[in-house]
């Protein structure tokens, strides 16, 4: 190896050792957001996965339906399903009504929440997800690039 540096110039690196990158205002303005499916708002502001959404889906088609029934639909284990509907009811998506058996004993029977209801509650939840999401882009080190948790 030859350690020759007189036959080339020296390079000048502070620009480069500053870590930044020139401001491009063309692509901060040409930014383009894809609007959401319903799932995907479900999902991100109500924190619901997509066996939950499913098992909505299953609700609003079966009304009074019970978790048994429901299991069965959708080829899932009860449990599995339970916990399904104790998100959306959480979320306020479903409701359940306790029905009694005539042999004794009840079945909870889950409903859809009508479509204003669940907009009303959808809305309440964007809100209060917008305001912690700002709240974090605030308050978030974004320093290399590097998403820190905390």
């Amino acid at each position: 190896m030859s350690s020759d540096t007189g036959s080339s110039p020296s390079r000048d690196w502070s620009s480069l050792m500053t870590n930044r990158c020139e401001p491009d205002s063309e692509s901060a303005s040409g930014l383009q957001i894809a609007d959401p499916s319903a799932s995907a708002v479900l999902q991100t502001v109500l924190g619901l996965r997509s066996q939950d959404l499913a098992t909505y889906e299953a609700v609003g088609s079966q009304p009074g339906a019970s978790t048994k029934e429901l299991a069965t639909d959708l080829n899932r284990d009860r449990s599995n399903v339970n916990r399904s509907l104790t998100r959306l009811n959480e979320a306020g998506l479903v409701c359940r009504q306790r029905r009694l058996l005539d042999g004794g004993g009840y079945f909870y029977a889950y409903f859809a929440e009508p479509g204003e209801v669940v907009m009303d509650r959808l809305s309440e939840a964007l809100d209060q997800w917008i305001a912690a999401a700002s709240s974090t882009i605030k308050t978030h080190q974004w320093d290399d690039g590097i998403v820190h948790s905390g």
